[in-house]
Formats: C-alpha cells, sequence, structure tokens
C-alpha cells in the first residue's frame, strides 16, 4: 500500500466532517427561525433530526471513507454483500429519530391536551406513553437493524424472554417499583400537588417517577418512597374527589358541667372562626363518659386541607378564653392517694 492510497479515503472523511458541521449550521438557523414561528411541530422535527443527521453524516463518510481503503475495503465487502450494514446503519438512526419526535411530541403536546380535560385518567395514560413510548421504538428498531444483518431475531426474543425472567428474578425490588409506579398511573391514586399520607409520610406529592414518588413534608422537606409501598400500603388522599375535608376536635370537661351549655359554646366558637365552613353545619357529639370527664367532638368543615391547623389554632385558643369565662373545668388526669394512720 502506498500514500496516494490513502488520499480518497481522507478526502471523503474530511468531506464528511465538513457537511456535517454545514448541516448543522443549518439546522441551528432553521431551529432559531422556527423558534419565532407559533407552532411547536417545526421546532420539534428540527430538535428531533438535529443531532441524529449530524452524526449519520460522519457515520457515512466513514463507511465510504474504510470502503476505498485499501483491503478494509475488500473485508468489509466480504461481510456486506447485501448491504446490510447499510441498512443497520440507517434504522438504528431513523429509529433514533422516530423515538426523539414521540417524546417531544408527547411532551409538547400530549400533556397540554390532557390538561384540557376535567378527568385524570388522560393525564396518566399520556405520563406512561412518555416513559414507555422510547423504550417500545428502540426495541422494535433494533430487533429490525438486527434483521438488516441476518440475525434471527426469534431465538434472540425467546433468548432475550429467558434473560427476562433471569433479570426480573435479579431486579424483583426494582421491577416491583416499576409496576408501582404503572399502578399510581392507571388506577390514578395520586397526582403531583396532591396532600396525601402513605408509609407514615404526610405531605404533598412533589414528583412521580417510574421507580419512586417524592413527597414535599410539611417541615419542606423531601421523602423519596419507593412505589413497590404503593401496592401493599394504606394511602389517604385529602386532595380527592377535592379539597375539602372535616376536623374532629376532641374535647373533655368535668361532669358537673350541663352538656347544652358546652354544645352551645362549641357551636358559636366554631360558627364565628375563618375557614368554617357554613354548609356542612358545625355538629357536636357526646361520644362517653370517660373515667374522669365527659368526653364530646366538634365536627367542621373546613374548604382547604391546608387551612386545618390555623382552624384547629383558632378553635382551641378561643375553647380555653371561653371555657374559663363560663367556669368551664378541663378536666386531666389525677389520682387521689389516701394514707390511713394506724391508731394504736
Amino acid at each position: 500500500m502506498q500514500i496516494q492510497d490513502f488520499i480518497l479515503p481522507l478526502i471523503i472523511l474530511t468531506s464528511g466532517f465538513v457537511i456535517a458541521n454545514i448541516l448543522n449550521f443549518v439546522l441551528e438557523k432553521l431551529r432559531k427561525k422556527a423558534e419565532t414561528t407559533e407552532t411547536k411541530l417545526d421546532d420539534i422535527l428540527l430538535h428531533a433530526l438535529g443531532r441524529p443527521l449530524y452524526i449519520l453524516v460522519i457515520v457515512i463518510g466513514v463507511y465510504y471513507a474504510i470502503h476505498q481503503t485499501p483491503y478494509l475495503g475488500d473485508l468489509i465487502n466480504r461481510f456486506d454483500e447485501g448491504y446490510g450494514y447499510r441498512h443497520f446503519i440507517l434504522t438504528i438512526f431513523g429509529t433514533w429519530i422516530v423515538a426523539s419526535l414521540a417524546k417531544n411530541i408527547i411532551r409538547e403536546y400530549g400533556y397540554e391536551l390532557a390538561s384540557r380535560t376535567d378527568g385524570h385518567l388522560d393525564d396518566r395514560l399520556v405520563a406512561l406513553a412518555d416513559m414507555s413510548a422510547m423504550y417500545i421504538i428502540w426495541f422494535i428498531g433494533i430487533m429490525i437493524a438486527l434483521g438488516a444483518v441476518g440475525i434471527e431475531i426469534t431465538p434472540l426474543i425467546t433468548g432475550m424472554g429467558i434473560l427476562g425472567l433471569a433479570i426480573a428474578l435479579a431486579a424483583q425490588n426494582l421491577l416491583s417499583n416499576v409496576f408501582g409506579g404503572v399502578t399510581i398511573t392507571l388506577d390514578q391514586l395520586y397526582k403531583v400537588g396532591d396532600r396525601i399520607e402513605l408509609s407514615g409520610v404526610y405531605g404533598d406529592v412533589y414528583e412521580i417517577k417510574p421507580r419512586y414518588t417524592r413527597i414535599r413534608t410539611l417541615d419542606n422537606m423531601i421523602i423519596t418512597i419507593p412505589n413497590s409501598r404503593v401496592i401493599n400500603e394504606q394511602i389517604t388522599n385529602f386532595a380527592d374527589p377535592d379539597t375539602t375535608v372535616r376536623v374532629k376536635i376532641p374535647v373533655s370537661v368535668a361532669y358537673r358541667t350541663d352538656p347544652k351549655k358546652v354544645d352551645e359554646i362549641l357551636l358559636d366558637i366554631a360558627t364565628k372562626t375563618p375557614h368554617v365552613l357554613k354548609n356542612p353545619k358545625p355538629s357536636v357529639r357526646f361520644t362517653e363518659y370517660a373515667a374522669s370527664s365527659q368526653n364530646f367532638e366538634l365536627l367542621v368543615w373546613i374548604r382547604h386541607y391546608d387551612d386545618r391547623h390555623p382552624v384547629l389554632d383558632s378553635i382551641f385558643r378561643e375553647m380555653f378564653i371561653r371555657f374559663k369565662k363560663e367556669g368551664i373545668e378541663i378536666p386531666f388526669n389525677q389520682m387521689d392517694v389516701h394514707i390511713k394512720k394506724d391508731q394504736k
């Protein structure tokens, strides 16, 4: 081999890099122009084409440069008589473009369309499509590409099934978390922004991922919970079906207190407390005769669960003032000890 034998491959290789950079420059100009248009479809298309086309041109340049290289060209032609490797390369890059298009279309249009409807099922389905679309497209594309180079797909799929079973046994926790994420999506257990109580954690749903859910507590801490816990544990969703909640406030008074007087005071306090709804009306229940007290329960409805603690604070403070003014004793646990003195 002589130096002249490498001139043409070098020219082809250099031309590939030059054309790729020119193409990238043109696409960048088109992307900036697309940003000024009203539709997002041109932005999505150019974004999906940009990187794959840039790399594809370079790969094509390398491919043809190798074919023009002595010995290497003959070696590749022996294995690529039916142009299978060309089909393989084009299929992989085509899959890349389609997967990018699908992902960006779902994120730009899917969530926007789902937000216009009243129900939450379409939001969950869009989120599920967002998580799975790319994996499905890539799986199909790789199978087609492998078939192009003469690899039997059927035994491969069978082998992947056996391998998948082995992986499933070795990664039970990971898969159970993923299935938990699918359960959250399809069963609409909760969504981002909902106030929930899960696994002893109380707070707002901050983020839902395929493997875990992140909750922001009222102390502004982020707690991550594996989605597998969703399948086995009780979930309390305070935001579903709406944000109104009933608050139960326990009240204990001494035995000599007239229950009717307690009812009057508690209902008067409840009706004057901010954030307490007029309908349903506040109510008082006489729950039990305890060891040292009469026990009541004040029931009030509030419009939003965020108002629960301010309402409790306001009612407890007013109860202390009113009970003290009316001479109503709030009992506490106590023990009387009598000592008997022996008389001789």
